[in-house]
């Protein structure tokens, strides 16, 4: 008697990674399809749909569920559910990660400055009377602060005008690294309100304030390469602000 010593082995070992990653994908993309909240389907439903066992389709809804891209509620009305991940929870493992590889705070407002740069070239290059519109909303806000404005206000107005430049550029992607590096630098340094009654600070103000009004007269002109360079001048200055460096801009 001959035996198949291939099939043996295939038909006794569990199911591969492989396999359970094909599955993963199968079932992320389903997911994928459907809105927040919506039913994909039972489990008996899903085992039979996906071609695998119950426990690697429970092994598979873990990781989805770790993902942020299902939810499996149990029970007479139970299932499986489509998630979508919160951005919150995102920043927050992000930036456990980069405190736990010891990531140089400073390495990451860099990072954050050459994407802010990008943002703003998208912004400018939009061009149009939306675009015009939101600057000249943002334009009232900076001109509004005086130089004894404390740090706390600037940062609001900046918030403000950063939600609205991302909201021009378009880009979900570099708005969530940005912010995972903002998440995890804004826990690394002092309190920068502490120097608000400063000669310098009211410095900052007035610098920040001028460039921030020139990166966005750039943005309502359909101007990038000005915008840019506005926008470069205008992080340098909230990089030494926020890390108290003093030399030179």
């Amino acid at each position: 008697m001959v035996i198949d010593l291939d099939r043996t082995a295939s038909a006794t070992t569990p199911k591969t990674s492989s396999a359970i990653d094909a599955a993963a994908a199968q079932l992320r993309s389903m997911a994928l399809a459907h809105e927040e909240g919506v039913l994909i389907g039972s489990e008996e439903a899903l085992i039979a749909t996906l071609g695998v066992s119950r426990s690697t389709l429970r092994q598979v809804a873990r990781l989805l569920e770790r993902e942020g891209l299902l939810r499996v509620r149990r029970g007479i009305n139970g299932g499986y559910f489509a998630q979508r991940p919160d951005v919150r929870t995102i920043e927050t493992t992000v930036s456990s990660y980069l405190q736990l590889v010891r990531t140089n705070p400073e390495d990451v407002t860099t990072i954050a400055s050459v994407l802010w740069v990008e943002v703003i070239r998208r912004a400018a290059s939009v061009n149009n009377e939306k675009s015009r519109v939101v600057a000249e909303e943002q334009l009232q806000r900076v001109r509004a602060l005086r130089n004894e404005a404390s740090f706390h206000d600037v940062l609001r107005v900046e918030n403000a005008s950063r939600t609205a430049i991302f909201e021009l550029a378009s880009s979900p992607y570099i708005e969530l690294i940005f912010q995972i590096n903002i998440a995890f630098s804004r826990g690394q340094f002092a309190s920068p309100s502490e120097r608000d009654d400063t000669p310098a600070h009211r410095e900052f103000v007035r610098s920040w304030r001028n460039a921030k009004i020139l990166t966005l007269e750039s943005v309502a002109d359909g101007n990038p390469e000005l915008a840019m360079i506005a926008a470069r001048y205008e992080r340098r200055l909230w990089h030494r602000r926020i890390w108290n460096h003093d030399t030179p801009a």
